[in-house]
């Protein structure tokens, strides 16, 4: 049983690792975000050297923040289509209609 808010209903097909993977991530993009827009000398390579990970890992997870909510929700619910992972999602444009025709989803996921 997953602790993130809103997958107890997920479907037996949704990998729980993509659950755990994208709420966790989501918890710290807000706190990322923050101090990049706080501290002009914040960036990603620093982010990454005091949490220990790839810049390409803070880059991926900042841009979870951009994500239209309802794919957030989905993706936390497991609600989004089989082969839709983390990496893909970190890898969309900004604009939520653009990122739903690029999954090929409605434009609202639920």
């Amino acid at each position: 049983m997953s602790s993130i808010p809103g997958a107890e209903g997920a479907p037996r097909s949704c990998p729980a690792g993509l659950m755990a993977e994208v709420g966790l991530r989501w918890c710290g993009v807000g706190r990322w975000l923050d101090e990049l827009l706080a501290d002009a000398n914040a960036n990603a390579e620093s982010i990454a050297k005091r949490e220990r990970c790839s810049i390409r890992k803070v880059n991926m997870t900042i841009s979870l923040a951009f994500l239209a909510p309802d794919l957030v929700k989905a993706a936390i619910a497991g609600r989004l289509p089989h082969g839709i992972g983390v990496a893909r999602l970190a890898d969309m444009p900004a604009e939520w209609s653009r990122q739903h025709q690029m999954l090929g989803l409605p434009s609202a996921v639920g």
